[in-house]
């Protein structure tokens, strides 16, 4: 079975996707964590691990292909994982994350450019 480049174009592009959809999710979680958003341990323990279930589903798909932003999504991994242990909405964690979310971005939107027939 073969596929056209757009076909795997689409396929790679809704992937990094979803992969940051799941991580920002992650983020969110631990952004609520650090404000004193959830009412006891066990519910933050309950939605923290939905979220990580989550974001590695979605690294999987990024990381089995080993191309693409793969190098990019582990540093994103790292980083919202440093984002779970922070103490407060300010810190360093979030600048780190923030500047890996970057990365990410811009290596997920270079490797689809170089993706497309013509490029």
């Amino acid at each position: 079975m073969t596929s056209s480049p757009h076909t795997l174009y689409v396929a790679r592009r809704d992937s990094y996707a979803a992969f940051l959809t799941a991580i920002d999710a992650e983020a969110d979680v631990a952004w609520n964590k650090a404000t004193g958003h959830y009412p006891d341990a066990d519910t933050l323990r309950a939605v923290l691990d939905e979220a990580f279930a989550k974001t590695r589903e979605m690294f999987n798909v990024i990381d089995v292909e080993d191309t693409g932003p793969r190098k990019e999504a582990m540093a994103l991994v790292t980083e919202v994982a440093k984002l779970r242990k922070a103490k407060d909405e300010e810190g360093q964690a979030w600048v780190e994350y923030k500047k890996a979310r970057e990365d990410y971005v811009d290596a997920a939107r270079q490797y689809l450019r170089e993706t497309l027939p013509g490029n």
